[in-house]
């Protein structure tokens, strides 16, 4: 994985986290996956195994505001597991600088429109589809089916 417990330290106290946790680490490590599926999920046209890497391979591209992204998303993802007194605020208006609304995007969600380009390598071709995916064109992708004739 991209950001470790111990790399959550940044975002919250250790104490903090283990007593939201109840002392679990896999509770938090399942925190910090649903983080990274989440911001692969906007990343759809980046290589995501050199952003990510895999279980066999370390990430290849190192990129410290990606790293923050995914804190902070795991950090509001496990707040929200904590009791209902506790404050989100704080939390919430990191989200928002992230991910964002549909009304206020994020970093986030300013990548996958394409207003951000990072210097990210994309999607590697797949050599069984017509279109070269890995050519960047002016940040925009398509896709359609088939085109079929319908005769009555």
């Amino acid at each position: 994985m991209l950001v470790t417990i111990e790399d959550l330290k940044t975002e919250m106290y250790t104490e903090v986290l283990s007593v939201i946790s109840r002392g679990d680490r896999d509770e938090l490590k399942k925190q910090l996956k649903a983080a990274e599926d989440f911001a692969k999920a906007y990343l759809f046209k980046f290589d995501l195994k050199a952003l990510f890497g895999d279980a066999q391979t370390p990430p290849i591209i190192h990129d410290e505001m990606l790293t923050k992204a995914i804190k902070v998303i795991a950090s509001y993802f496990i707040v929200r597991k904590a009791n209902p007194s506790g404050s989100i605020e704080l939390f919430r208006e990191d989200w928002l600088l992230m991910v964002g609304t549909e009304k206020e995007p994020g970093w986030l969600t300013d990548i996958k429109k394409g207003i951000i380009v990072p210097d990210w390598p994309l999607k590697p071709d797949n050599p069984q589809t017509v279109e070269d995916e890995s050519q960047k064109a002016n940040g925009v992708f398509w896709n359609s089916e088939k085109k079929r004739i319908n005769r009555f």
